[in-house]
């Protein structure tokens, strides 16, 4: 801002007035002064449309302005490059660059907006964020926390030899240091910066960090009471805070399962949701947005209806929790099965025909940059369809032969259904989900497949699990790549395979672990106990340990034992096929392989 710049009328705005502060002009059109844009609250000295003032600076508006103000915040300052400083000696190649440039930021921000925003949570107006981003108005926390988290999907050659995974910790630093100056402020801003960095470290596999960052987004949201709207606040302001209140709720069920701790009290009596429709929202500038200008037939408010899933994935993560402790019998766990059943089915038929899950569908939502959201709404459908029907693969599940038939066949078909959106988006340009939280639905997914590699005689039925199974190591590779919690998502699975190796364990007991195993997304889980073990602290982490040699109990494609020589991963297979080329489908073609040997190659693949 140039010093001596002057309203074209006189007379602080109603915020300054109340809080004894000068009211300095932001610079921008609007006529916003500096402290209503740090505070993101309408100014009333505003000239945007429906506020207008008169001479002597009061505001003359159809509604007055009554908006709880917060306290007072350290203003806003403009992005500007900066120094990075010294990183690890691991890292040495980061302390070279300015990775803090103008230019550098509008690419990554493109590349968050791009792979993470629509996905993980529904925060900003992308057209808004990147105006303020190229005027130099943007928060420095949101710049730096999407940058740490979209550093790892750049190709810019700055990165040139620096892992996806490390890339983002520089930027990571920075957010969280800007974010302590500004915690005891609540704010649009602050909320928006604490679910972001929820996010980035969750990613990173810290869950209790993850959970202390979304606990502060709730709790600054409660005070800000963002679910009520200002009066003479812009659509964007207003629709972005509904849109951040409904990524707490959708962050905070799973960031609670995550910690194996209760609930606290329940979010979904603020039950606000988007009004503008997704696409408009996604696609349209500022001036072109209305709310509720969609007829309720056409709308495609996929982020208002995966809002509808919530309460029912708590409910099922609650019946698996009592379960797996005996709170319940498995008869118990029968009685509720059909009621979630059946809100789940009666969510997927009361979707409008745009959302159904189609290709038609899809082809139209990836043209408008939604093609990830669409699929996401899909994909955790039936995760938890698969989570609800999980308890029918344990074999000690009692009940009619049709029940549990019906349950192995419910769990497995849902668990298809995800391999399939997994091939689906692989192949599809700009819908692929690389977001780490979807690594732990395709490993549930892998457990259902083994399961039928273990019990299934039917041919056609095994070469399906394999190919499903293959697909989703392929996709858990790719997410390793950029993600570094993925290396003990990827353990867990190792030390769930490892109990095949125990002829007296059934891997799908439903016990304490493995109910936190398909629960729990990237906590680090104790050491399972089988028979004749000792008990162990189940909140000590360990090491996993696991002896390739071990062949005891392992079934091969057929579901008969085999014998010892052939399950042994070939030599050939070692370091061979899956490694030359990065792909694990050229084992597939391979029948002489077990699928035991097919299961441990992989594993050994996705654990180098």
């Amino acid at each position: 801002m140039v010093v001596g710049d002057k309203r074209p009328r006189a007379g602080a705005c109603t915020t300054c007035r109340v809080r004894k502060r000068r009211c300095v002009p932001a610079g921008d059109k609007f006529n916003n002064c500096e402290l209503c844009l740090s505070l993101s609250i309408p100014c009333s000295l505003s000239t945007e449309p429906g506020v207008f003032a008169s001479a002597n600076g009061a505001v003359a508006s159809h509604h007055p302005v009554a908006e709880k103000l917060p306290p007072p915040e350290p203003p806003r300052h403009e992005v500007r490059p900066v120094r990075v400083r010294e990183l690890p000696p691991e890292e040495p190649l980061l302390d070279l660059y300015l990775l803090a440039t103008p230019v550098l930021f509008q690419e990554l921000v493109a590349l968050y907006f791009r792979f993470i925003h629509n996905v993980a949570h529904t925060l900003f107006h992308e057209a808004s964020f990147l105006r303020l981003l190229i005027e130099g108005r943007a928060s420095l926390i949101h710049v730096h926390a999407m940058c740490a988290l979209a550093a790892r999907f750049s190709k810019n050659p700055i990165f040139d030899g620096v892992a996806p995974g490390s890339r983002g910790k520089i930027y990571a630093a920075e957010a969280i240091r800007l974010f302590q100056e500004r915690m005891n402020y609540a704010s649009l801003e602050t909320v928006q910066g604490a679910v972001l960095l929820g996010h980035l470290v969750g990613g990173e596999g810290d869950a209790q960090a993850k959970q202390a960052y979304i606990g502060i987004a709730r709790a600054h949201a409660e005070v800000l009471s963002l679910w009520t709207m200002p009066p003479n606040s812009t659509v964007v302001h207003r629709e972005e805070r509904r849109r951040t209140w409904l990524s707490i709720r959708a962050a905070d069920p799973w960031t609670i399962v995550d910690m194996s701790v209760n609930t606290g009290a329940s979010l979904s009596s603020l039950n606000v949701l988007p009004e503008v429709d997704d696409v408009a929202f996604n696609t349209y500038d500022p001036e072109l947005l209305r709310e509720n200008s969609v007829q309720s037939s056409s709308r495609s408010d996929m982020w208002a209806q995966m809002a509808g899933t919530l309460e029912i994935y708590t409910r099922i993560s609650v019946l698996l929790t009592r379960l797996s402790r005996g709170v319940i019998t498995f008869d118990s766990y029968l009685s509720e099965v059909p009621l979630l059943t059946e809100c789940l089915d009666g969510w997927v038929k009361n979707l409008p025909p745009t959302l159904t899950y189609r290709t038609a569908n899809l082809a139209v939502f990836a043209k408008q940059g939604l093609g990830r959201t669409f699929l996401a709404m899909h994909m955790e459908y039936q995760h938890f369809r698969q989570m609800l029907f999980f308890p029918f693969l344990d074999a000690r599940a009692k009940g009619t032969a049709t029940t549990i038939a019906d349950g192995v066949a419910q769990c497995r078909n849902s668990a298809q259904s995800v391999s399939q959106i997994i091939e689906c988006f692989s192949k599809e340009d700009d819908c692929k989900l690389d977001y780490f939280l979807y690594s732990h639905v395709a490993i549930v997914s892998s457990c259902a497949h083994m399961q039928t590699l273990m019990l299934s005689e039917e041919l056609p039925e095994l070469r399906t699990a394999r190919q499903h199974l293959v697909s989703n190591f392929e996709y858990l590779m790719d997410l390793k790549k950029h993600w570094p919690v993925l290396g003990q998502v990827i353990t867990r699975l190792r030390d769930f395979q490892t109990t095949y190796q125990d002829t007296m364990c059934d891997p799908f007991a439903s016990d304490n672990w493995l109910a936190r195993f398909v629960i729990e997304h990237t906590a680090i889980l104790a050491e399972r106990q089988t028979p004749g073990q000792q008990p162990l602290n189940n909140s000590v982490p360990r090491t996993s340990q696991y002896n390739t040699g071990d062949e005891s109990g392992i079934l091969g494609l057929t579901g008969s034992l085999k014998s010892d020589s052939t399950l042994l991963i070939p030599p050939s297979y070692a370091r061979g096929p899956a490694q030359e080329s990065g792909k694990l489908s050229t084992l597939l073609d391979d029948h002489s392989l077990t699928s035991e040997a097919l299961v441990n190659n992989a594993l050994n693949w996705l654990l180098e």
